[in-house]
């Protein structure tokens, strides 16, 4: 009934309660009555006799003892419209709701300030989580992509964790393994489509015959290949992804059939890829691989594993390696080398994505520091809140209600705070993500995505109610067990926390002062690593270059001396291009890939008993391509256009690192010069050294280079080459002219892959770049968050002292004494934080892993620059609450008790 909270109201107006209270206890009260009310119905009385029964049973004596009797002595309340406890529950719990809703409504300012700090701590969980579930833990779009691994080779012996497969291992490995339902293999094969429209580049995968039923996809419209046109010399078909097919194509069916050139080479299309077709990544057409198990081509091939139910990867890896061993091969054979390569299998997101797994891993924990902090802030707030409420739970205690219902209630209410805080943090935390997206670089496999799903939805849910019960049930549990007759007597609302919990609130702000330090560090640490990444010399000058790929079709390029002759034309017209100061050709500039090889020198030392020959870098280069690339010359000339294309006149340069691996006894790059080397194999000609050159960073920069031999590029000739140029003016307006300049040449031929250099190394390092901004931003909002703690804190306990310190100033104390101990007392937590803070930084500082780039993780000056700022931040704290104690007026603190 509506009138039960007038009547109770009107007997509590002689209480001489405060508004805020006298309306939640007249909730509280009014709730009990209409309880009382239906038990006094389902009695039998009627309505009027119930009523005036509930109403003389109020104000039969002190209303506070007839509610405590009534609570203790009645039967199990049965509630209007219901007849089970069921409805009682909902009831009860509508009715907290209610209350918590007003509660909240009528402290904004403190509402506001719990929803923030949450919200913080939720939305960099949500945007990092994002990114984690985008690349690590959304399944593949195959059926039981978890019995999906990836197949290659490894070879520690030549330094290469990853080789690649030979033709002869595909062949024995698919044919002879005993673990695998299906295995298939695949490599890269790009080329220039012709169609109706302009020529475009397309990348394109040669893959074996039964990648689609290893992956268990159907083409979305024709048919797949078939093993015979998986054999050698076998007919040219080829399937079209599902992008390009929408894209160039429109989407017609009657593809299926026609004729298209990749690359001069006309392909019979008999089949589109369904969209799920996403691995091998960013490829736009298949082609059979059609390889020959007994033709030598080195290690490059791809592979993907579907294992038999039940089977679990050791076992695949035992049967692999027992299968890769049992080979004979033939002593002069190249097809094969058991004894020094080896199968390795792993999870494909490892292969692709393994890098960045280290750098999310830190990203969750910082982010989840944060929440932790927010947390513990909340926590803080909410206790300090429940001791100003202490008369008010007493008062609810007294009028019956127990100290369960009461943490029901306070839950209740920190619950709807978590929840305001979950949309708000949920809502940020999707626009962080917006913001991160673009800063994605192209080389992510175009199989990630990062689109808000159900497991992120779950996700934000857990860690929204995971906030709300730590740091709402100790705050409740504490606040429920306040004395009532203590509480009462107390003279207005004011009220003051036990030295117990008055230990655990400052305990709390010690624990978000050390978990800031340490993330603090961490954030230091990070960027110092990040600091030293970037100046790292490269070995190259990349500003002012650009490069672009040429593909020429072997077809119409089927001779040596065509695409040698090609080549020196594209550079002879990229050169006479105004504002190009240098260009050249390579098969491999820096940041872009790897083509190895062995070689022997001439008068080298002696290798170890276990120690193999390393795999070099082999990079074919044109004249002139040092100097545009930016590479110095430590010693020696650079190619002319006389060196290579004949046996007689075949020269190599080599870098800083084959001159220590092979000669590391020479005195300088110049003694170097005119000893000769020769590839390891057959091919016994030697090759005098004509140069030496500094090491260039060609896998990253923070990698370590490898021993690099250059040749001149007619000595390979291949139709796959990047162009480089440096320019005097804005690298970016040279793509025009070069575009007319490949015209000029042969229309036919596309520009790809048109980059600077500088932005190739920007993007090398983006993940770290990524890390170290996010990683610095959720510290400096965890440092904020713990000042706000210091402050909230500090400033409680001067608002519970003003009597004291009012009397104490009446009496003589100076301001300067008061400000002195205020500033002690909040230095002191905070001291003890730094403490803790900087021993936790210790002791996590490995788990930073790759990001520290060779640190330590111990940099004393990073601690101690940290500690000395979170102390400044901690003093700042203090200091306003410290100054608020040291002016206050003795006669205005004594009359306000």
């Amino acid at each position: 009934m509506r009138d039960w909270r007038q009547i109770v109201r009107a007997r509590l107006a002689q209480g001489e309660f405060e508004g805020a209270i006298e309306i939640e206890i007249a909730e509280e009260l009014a709730y009990h009555l209409e309880r009382r009310y239906a038990e006094l119905l389902g009695t039998g009385l009627s309505e009027s006799a119930a009523r005036a029964a509930a109403i003389a049973e109020l104000d039969g004596r002190e209303w506070i003892e007839t509610v405590r009797r009534m609570r203790r002595a009645r039967p199990p309340a049965v509630v209007l419209g219901s007849s089970s406890g069921k409805g009682q529950l909902m009831a009860g719990w509508l009715h907290d709701v209610k209350i918590a809703w007003r509660s909240i409504r009528m402290k904004p300012g403190f509402s506001v300030m719990v929803i923030g700090m949450l919200a913080l701590g939720v939305a960099g969980n949500a945007a990092i989580f994002s990114v984690f579930n985008g690349l690590f833990l959304k399944p593949f779009p195959f059926d039981h992509p978890e019995r999906l691994i990836d197949v290659d080779e490894t070879a520690p012996q030549w330094n290469l964790k990853y080789v690649g497969v030979s033709n002869y291992d595909q062949d024995l490995w698919r044919n002879g393994n005993q673990t695998f339902e299906s295995m298939a293999f695949f490599t890269g094969a790009g080329g220039n489509l012709t169609g109706d429209g302009a020529v475009q580049r397309v990348r394109g995968a040669r893959v074996t015959w039964n990648l689609l039923d290893v992956l268990h996809l159907k083409p979305a419209v024709g048919r797949n290949f078939s093993p015979e046109e998986d054999k050698p010399k076998g007919p040219k078909v080829i399937m079209l992804s599902h992008t390009l097919w929408r894209q160039a194509f429109r989407g017609d069916p009657a593809i299926i059939g026609k004729v298209l050139k990749i690359s001069e080479q006309p392909y019979t299309v008999i089949g589109v890829l369904p969209a799920e077709a996403v691995l091998p990544d960013q490829v736009d057409v298949w082609l059979p691989l059609q390889p020959d198990p007994a033709q030598s081509t080195g290690w490059y091939l791809s592979g993907i594993g579907r294992l038999k139910p039940g089977v679990t990867v050791d076992r695949a890896r035992a049967d692999l390696r027992w299968l890769h061993a049992a080979v004979t091969v033939a002593k002069d054979s190249n097809v094969s080398h058991a004894d020094v390569t080896s199968p390795i299998l792993g999870p494909l997101r490892d292969r692709y994505l393994g890098p960045m797994r280290d750098i999310s891993n830190v990203l969750l924990i910082a982010v989840g520091a944060v929440l932790l902090i927010a947390c513990v802030n909340v926590a803080a707030l909410m206790m300090v809140r429940g001791s100003s409420r202490a008369r008010e739970i007493a008062i609810r205690s007294a009028i019956g209600a127990s100290r369960g219902r009461i943490v029901a209630q306070l839950l209740t209410e920190s619950l709807m705070l978590a929840v305001c805080a979950g949309i708000a943090g949920v809502l940020l935390g999707m626009g962080l993500l917006k913001a991160m997206i673009p800063l994605m670089p192209p080389q992510i496999p175009r199989w990630v995505s990062f689109q808000f799903d159900a497991r992120f939805a779950l996700f934000c849910i857990a860690i929204t109610g995971a906030a709300a019960m730590i740091f709402a049930v100790l705050p409740a549990i504490q606040s429920s067990g306040v004395p009532a007759r203590a509480a009462l007597q107390e003279s207005g609302t004011r009220s003051t926390l036990s030295r117990g919990r008055l230990f655990t609130l400052r305990s709390l702000v010690v624990g978000e002062v050390a978990l800031a330090l340490a993330l603090l560090v961490g954030a230091g640490l990070v960027l110092e690593g990040f600091r030293k990444v970037s100046q790292v010399d490269p070995g190259f000058r990349p500003e002012g270059v650009m490069t672009f790929g040429v593909g020429l079709p072997g077809v119409k390029y089927n001779k040596p001396e065509q695409v040698v002759s090609f080549y020196d034309r594209l550079t002879a017209e990229l050169r006479a291009i105004p504002g190009v100061k240098s260009a050249a050709v390579t098969s491999a500039p820096p940041l872009g890939g790897h083509s190895g090889n062995f070689f022997v020198a001439e008068g080298s030392r002696e290798l170890g008993p276990n120690e193999k020959n390393p795999v070099v870098l082999q990079v074919l280069i044109t004249p002139g391509y040092l100097e545009t690339i930016g590479i110095a010359t430590l010693a020696g000339r650079d190619f002319t256009p006389a060196d290579g294309g004949k046996p007689d006149n075949r020269v190599v340069i080599i870098n800083q690192s084959f001159l220590k691996q092979y000669w590391p006894d020479l005195k300088s790059p110049g003694d170097a010069v005119g000893r000769r080397i020769r590839y390891s194999g057959k091919d016994v000609r030697w090759m005098p050294i004509v140069a030496v050159v500094r090491d260039e960073k060609h896998y990253g920069l923070d990698e370590d280079m490898k021993p690099a031999v250059y040749v001149p590029f007619p000595d390979i000739p291949r139709t796959s080459m990047t162009a480089v140029i440096r320019g005097s003016v804005d690298p970016e307006t040279l793509t025009a002219p070069a575009r007319e300049a490949m015209r000029r040449i042969d229309a036919d031929l596309p520009m790809y892959e048109v980059r600077l250099l500088s932005q190739r190394v920007k993007e090398s390092l983006w993940a770290r770049r990524g890390a170290t901004w996010l990683f610095g931003a959720f510290s400096i909002v965890a440092l904020v968050l713990a000042g706000a703690g210091i402050y909230g804190v500090v400033s409680y306990a001067v608002t519970q002292r003003t009597h004291e310190i009012g009397i104490r100033m009446a009496l003589g104390a100076r301001p300067e004494r008061v400000l002195g101990e205020v500033l002690r007392g909040g230095m002191a937590m905070v001291g003890v934080g730094v403490l803790l803070g900087v021993g936790t930084a210790v002791a996590t500082a490995q788990l930073l892993g790759t990001l520290l780039f060779g640190m330590s993780g111990k940099e004393p000056w990073i601690y101690a620059a940290v500690a000395a700022g979170v102390l400044v931040v901690g003093l700042a704290a203090n200091l306003v609450p410290a100054r608020r104690a040291a002016s206050v007026d003795p006669m205005r603190a004594l009359r306000s008790e």
